[in-house]
């Protein structure tokens, strides 16, 4: 049995073996119209050549149709929402992704985000876009899973979000963060001003992560999630659809992608593993999780939001120049399409699964990673 990288932990685990080996960032131009770009988390073969995302519930809200990957928010029996995840097949650290997509925000408490992150470490860079505000999107960044609302800068105006396609930019570099929109960068953050003197730290995202989509009931949170993303969700103005038509990676780092073997048996412990990789082994993976951010004593880097947090809306913001370059290789072939359905089971990997009733937003969707390695503590190993 073999769990994914993004959620599964070599040392928790049966064996190391237990877990695919972590597959870097090449450059990439991801259509999602297209048969290899996406697949469900339950077809997934380790390959990350076979899918560029994949999703990470079952049953599965999210769906190649319309020439796009659509992912809805459908109405539980509870009454409240279950929406859809879906993340990369590989790790990023650092790059440029850009997208090409619109919210399915149509009511107040929906959700829809475009995410860089990495569960176990806490570390994330994100686009959110709340019902509350069809004409702008949100950004801010983590730290080790340190919840800062006030560093949140919205963006400027646009055109109705969840109406009209919009190219959002994240270019992530050991120095900075540059958000833009439409080619238009309208926020920085430099690593630099991010030195915690108590800590001794840069509180910097810099740990590898996973670029991932998701749609949620923020409505049915606790208090002050429902009123960051708008109140109770009104159904009737659903559907609540997010399109996403295209995704492009630029890697920061060029020449450390790792070369897929197929596991030799589900039982085999000791399994090869591929001498020819240019990248680190699972024996390394836990390094390439964790952060660089601890600054040398010789030298000068998802959740519920709580309702007694400040949240800032506007600050000055530093300009910036994002860089976007097509490169890579084209994902390329023909629709698919899964049934939705209304019962809640997430699946941490392809061997097993765990009923589950809750939704609450950010336990579902954003902190998902998480979850699903401690099913496989759990319930496997």
């Amino acid at each position: 049995m073999y769990c994914m990288p993004f959620n599964c932990e070599p040392g928790n685990s049966y064996s190391p073996s237990s877990c695919w080996d972590t597959a870097h960032c090449v450059n990439a131009n991801v259509n999602f119209g297209s048969s290899n770009a996406f697949a469900q988390i339950a077809d997934y073969n380790g390959n990350p050549s076979s899918a560029a995302f994949i999703s990470q519930f079952e049953p599965s809200n999210a769906k190649q149709a319309n020439n796009e990957l659509e992912m809805t928010l459908v109405k539980q029996s509870d009454g409240k929402g279950f929406g859809a995840t879906v993340i990369n097949s590989r790790a990023f650290q650092y790059g440029t992704v850009s997208t090409v997509m619109r919210s399915g925000c149509t009511s107040g408490g929906v959700v829809s985000s475009f995410i860089i992150r990495n569960d176990k470490v806490g570390d994330e860079i994100d686009f959110e876009f709340v019902g509350a505000d069809k004409a702008t999107v949100q950004t801010n960044y983590y730290w080790h899973d340190e919840l800062d609302y006030t560093k949140m800068i919205k963006s400027p105006v646009l055109a109705d979000t969840t109406a009209n396609y919009h190219t959002y930019g994240i270019q992530w570099t050991p120095d900075k963060i540059v958000w833009s929109v439409n080619g238009n960068s309208f926020r920085t953050v430099n690593r630099a001003d991010t030195w915690d003197s108590g800590s001794n730290t840069f509180k910097f995202p810099d740990s590898e992560s996973y670029v991932s989509y998701s749609i949620w009931d923020g409505g049915s949170g606790a208090q002050g999630t429902s009123e960051w993303a708008g109140g109770a969700i009104q159904w009737g103005q659903g559907p609540f659809v997010m399109g996403v038509k295209s995704l492009t990676i630029d890697c920061f780092y060029k020449g450390n992608e790792t070369t897929y073997k197929p596991p030799s048996s589900a039982g085999d412990g000791d399994d090869d593993k591929d001498n020819d990789s240019s990248a680190d082994d699972d024996s390394s993976d836990d390094d390439d999780e964790k952060s660089s951010s601890e600054k040398p004593s010789s030298s000068k880097s998802s959740t519920s939001k709580s309702s007694n947090t400040a949240k800032s809306t506007d600050t000055n913001n530093d300009d910036g120049d994002a860089e976007e370059e097509d490169g890579g290789d084209d994902v390329e072939g023909d629709d698919e399409e899964q049934d939705l359905g209304d019962d809640s089971k997430i699946l941490a990997g392809t061997a097993f699964e765990v009923d589950s009733k809750s939704s609450d937003a950010r336990g579902l969707v954003a902190s998902v990673g998480s979850m699903a390695a401690a099913l496989v503590a759990a319930y496997m190993f």
